[in-house]
């Protein structure tokens, strides 16, 4: 069968709601899954030289007397044993090793749950975007059924019913999506705080181990693993932020560019007095500080590194 032929835009066209958050969806499923690979890569890289000492210790023990045993394990914790043989040794890493990785699991999550959220604010805002660019076209497929050319400026009693009624549903869409902004920045603005000061101090950290490290040792991979970890948990934040602001931002254009001429005053009341709303910035803050966007991701990389230089130039 052929299809029927349209008079509609590219735009109106392309608009799936289902389709846009699908694609939200795989951004948010894409991202979580590479921020725990960068957790696992974390651990994995501070846990494989110890693991390869003991099992060459096990191995060589009695025959090589050039294979030592570290002394310590990857990361400082008390142990109710000793571990000064191969076998202990490894057996003290299997018992670090489940609570550093339960807890790298936790970070994820919590990390990943903010992150999924201001994505899922972002793929409402950019569907509300649609529905209002494409509001004349929707409101004429429903009620007629059949060819709709958008440039008609000539509409029925029954056409701007319909447009009031579809603005209105839009507008609740929106406001929800205002409040839930307000109510997450509310909960999440003082963990925001602690996480980018801690990332700034641990980022700073990281790059004086970098520089003190031999290059290309076990201990120069580790570091800049942990540091890219670190890097990308930022950029995760300040990134969905930024995007959470800057689709708020789209929103008059897209109601100026739909077809508005030929609506009610109800209407065009509507429309401007949402458009007034949407020049206030909707931003996730660090703190209240600061807001959570990619200038301000840029700014703590600045400021880390500032940090670094000064350190790095009192220690010698």
């Amino acid at each position: 069968m052929q299809k029927k032929e349209t008079y509609v835009d590219d735009f109106f066209q392309s608009f799936h709601p289902s389709t846009i958050w699908k694609k939200y969806k795989f951004v948010g499923i894409k991202y979580s899954i590479l921020f725990l690979g960068l957790a696992h890569a974390t651990l994995i890289s501070s846990y494989i030289p110890a693991i390869s000492a003991a099992i060459k210790h096990i191995k060589y023990n009695g025959e090589n007397s050039t294979t030592i045993l570290p002394k310590t394990l990857p990361y400082y914790s008390w142990m109710p044993f000793k571990y000064d043989t191969g076998y202990t040794y490894l057996l003290a890493i299997l018992y670090q090793g489940g609570p550093m990785f339960s807890y790298a699991y936790s970070v994820v999550g919590m990390d990943s749950l903010f992150m999924n959220l201001m994505n899922c604010v972002t793929a409402n805002v950019h569907i509300i975007q649609g529905a209002f660019y494409t509001i004349r076209e929707r409101c004429a497929s429903r009620l007629t059924k059949n060819k709709f050319h958008t440039t008609k400026l000539l509409e029925s009693t029954e056409m701007a019913k319909e447009m009031d009624t579809e603005m209105e549903k839009i507008i609740k869409h929106l406001q929800t999506m205002f409040k839930c902004c307000h109510e997450l920045e509310s909960m999440y603005s003082i963990v925001t705080l602690c996480q980018v000061t801690a990332t700034l101090f641990i980022l700073c950290t990281c790059l004086y181990l970098v520089s003190m490290a031999t290059p290309f040792s076990k201990q120069f991979f580790a570091e800049c693993v942990y540091m890219a970890a670190m890097f990308f948990q930022l950029y995760l934040y300040c990134s969905f932020g930024n995007e959470v602001t800057l689709k708020f931002q789209e929103i008059p254009f897209y109601l100026w560019s739909s077809s508005w001429l030929a609506t009610t005053t109800s209407f065009k009341k509507r429309m401007i007095f949402t458009m007034m709303r949407a020049k206030k910035p909707v931003y996730f803050t660090v703190g209240k500080f600061t807001p959570l966007t990619l200038s301000t991701f840029v700014s703590i990389i600045k400021t880390s590194y500032s940090i670094f230089a000064l350190i790095k130039n009192t220690s010698l």
